[in-house]
């Protein structure tokens, strides 16, 4: 998988949108929503939005809750039948 990052002159890592997108392994529609939630400040360059190392995580551990929470609904309603 090809990751494209980009350094601000504060020396911090940028994302763009399509790495987050195949880093989480979701939708573009749902990585909007995310990202939208989260009301998160962007840096436009050449344009493109990219977004800090922060976000990536911040996005990365709702994606890991929402799915442990799936994981551990489904277990429950198994132990149920």
């Amino acid at each position: 998988m090809k990751i494209v990052g980009y350094l601000s002159e504060e020396n911090e890592s940028l994302y763009d949108f399509d790495t987050i997108r195949k880093l989480s392994g979701t939708s573009k529609s749902k990585l909007h929503r995310d990202l939208h939630k989260l009301d998160i400040e962007f840096v436009k360059y050449k344009n493109q939005f990219l977004y800090t190392e922060r976000t990536v995580f911040q996005i990365l551990e709702k994606l890991l809750f929402e799915r442990l929470d799936k994981i551990e609904s489904d277990e429950n309603e198994l132990q149920k039948d």
